[in-house]
Parts: structure tokens; C-alpha cells; sequence
């Protein structure tokens, strides 16, 4: 698979080498669980996915009724540098809440074992927020938007149509088919839906009330 961020994209970017004696500010060390962070910290894969606000007729793969529209590379060895710059540069992150609207465009996975945490970027509004167990924190990133918005433009460009990877029975949730079997059932179930009635609904039940709860993607408001 192709190396989603090279090293001169790096420097093109504005971020500098990673110290390994770094530690993570007590801004986010205090905003952020120990659970979420160690994911994050501690990931054994980082996975890059392309999101968007869903539209209320959105019939795709979705993370909390946001739209996961593309499947963007991994973050291998770059990812030292990317935790550097947004968890661990005290003036890379502003503790003054953002005033703008927050706009999802690209969503790191970064997964240890079976957990997850998730960290959404957004560079119209420059943000970084983290997504983890219900619990969602947004960070004004607009230090750095001239290196976020190369992020963005840099892994978006990267992007392929994403597979479930439950589709495909693989655990690793890549998004990428991997061998002749996984793209026949992928085929067939592109043409043949609902596969497994996965896609059958009660046409009949009233349908579900709007949710008040302040949490979850789909709740991000302007802080």
C-alpha cells in the first residue's frame, strides 16, 4: 500500500521532529481520559478514514450518523510526529474554545488490542477532536491551520472507497479487500442487497425519536 505521508510532506507541512522525551500538555492530559489517551499513545495500528456531516437521506456506512465516505491509508511511523504536534506542543493547542462550526473532513483510528480511540480533524474549523467511550472533546487547532489544512488536503487526496471489513470477515478494520474471495462477496453484496438481512426494516414502526444527548459525533456543535 502507498505511503500516505512521506517524509517532505512532513517538512512541507511545518512539523518538526518527534522527541521521545515529550510528554503530553496537562491541558490534554486533564481533558482527555487515561483510557483514551493510552490508545492513542499506545496504538498498534492508526487508521485514517474520510468523513463528512451525513445528509438526512444518507443510506452508507456511518459512525454515529456521521458519513464514513472513504478509507484514507494508515499512520505508521508519522504517527510519533502527528501525536507531537497536537498532544504534545503546549502552543500548537489553543484553550480558548473555537468560535467556529466544526466540519469533519478526516478521522484517525488509532486501535490498541480491541479498543479504540478516535481523533476527528477538521480545518475549516481548525480542531482536533477526540471521540472516545461516548465522550467527545473538541480542541481549537488554529495555531497550527496551515498545517492542519495540509493534513487534511494530504490524506484526503489518499482516499479509496471503504469496505466493511465485517463484510469481508476480517478484524482489522482497514477497509481494504485483501484477496479474490473478500472482492466476490463484496460484489455480490453491492449487487444483491440486503446480503444476510442486514438491510431489512420494519417499513411499519413509527420511527425513532431525535435524540437529545450531547454526545456522539453527530451532537458537535459551536463551541
Amino acid at each position: 500500500m502507498k505511503k500516505f505521508l512521506s517524509s517532505a510532506s512532513v517538512l512541507a507541512l511545518g512539523i518538526y521532529a518527534f522527541s521521545a522525551n515529550a510528554e503530553v500538555t496537562p491541558y490534554m492530559a486533564k481533558s482527555l481520559s487515561s483510557a483514551a489517551l493510552n490508545n492513542i499513545l499506545n496504538s498498534e495500528k492508526v487508521f485514517c478514514y474520510t468523513v463528512e456531516m451525513a445528509t438526512p437521506n444518507y443510506t452508507g456506512y456511518t459512525l454515529d450518523q456521521l458519513a464514513l465516505t472513504g478509507y484514507c491509508g494508515q499512520l505508521k511511523e508519522e504517527k510519533s510526529i502527528f501525536v507531537q504536534e497536537f498532544f504534545e506542543k503546549p502552543g500548537n493547542i489553543s484553550e480558548t474554545k473555537a468560535s467556529c462550526k466544526i466540519e469533519p473532513k478526516i478521522m484517525f483510528r488509532f486501535i490498541r488490542g480491541v479498543d479504540a480511540t478516535d481523533v476527528l480533524i477538521s480545518d475549516t474549523c481548525p480542531s482536533v477532536t477526540v471521540f472516545y467511550g461516548g465522550s467527545v472533546q473538541s480542541f481549537n487547532a488554529a495555531p497550527i491551520k496551515k498545517s492542519l489544512e495540509g493534513v487534511v488536503t494530504l490524506f484526503a487526496n489518499g482516499r479509496i472507497d471503504f469496505v466493511s471489513p465485517a463484510l469481508i470477515d476480517e478484524l482489522m478494520p482497514s477497509g481494504v479487500i485483501l484477496n479474490d474471495e473478500q472482492r466476490a462477496l463484496v460484489n455480490q453484496h453491492k449487487s444483491a442487497q440486503p446480503i444476510r438481512n442486514w438491510d431489512k426494516q420494519n417499513k411499519s414502526a413509527p420511527a425513532p425519536k431525535a435524540q437529545e444527548s450531547a454526545k456522539g459525533w453527530n451532537k458537535l456543535k459551536e463551541n
